[in-house]
């Protein structure tokens, strides 16, 4: 990627931060409005994680595999 492209995204994301002074809880807060907006839209799909992580590959002696 140039360099000028990295600047414009740097910009961009400057400009987002301040518009919710810098503060991550409100950014945090944004997307997840955000979200909620799209996903009700039906416009977007999106996958939820899974309810639980899958157990990691056992060998024969029950011992997790490397």
């Amino acid at each position: 990627m140039a360099d000028y492209e990295i600047d414009e995204i740097r910009r961009i994301r400057q400009e987002i931060s301040a518009r919710f002074d810098h503060d991550v809880d409100k950014l945090i807060a944004h997307y997840q409005a955000l979200e909620k907006e799209y996903r009700k839209s039906g416009k977007y799909k999106f996958v939820d994680p899974p309810d639980e992580k899958p157990e990691a590959a056992k060998t024969k002696e029950g011992k997790a595999a490397d």
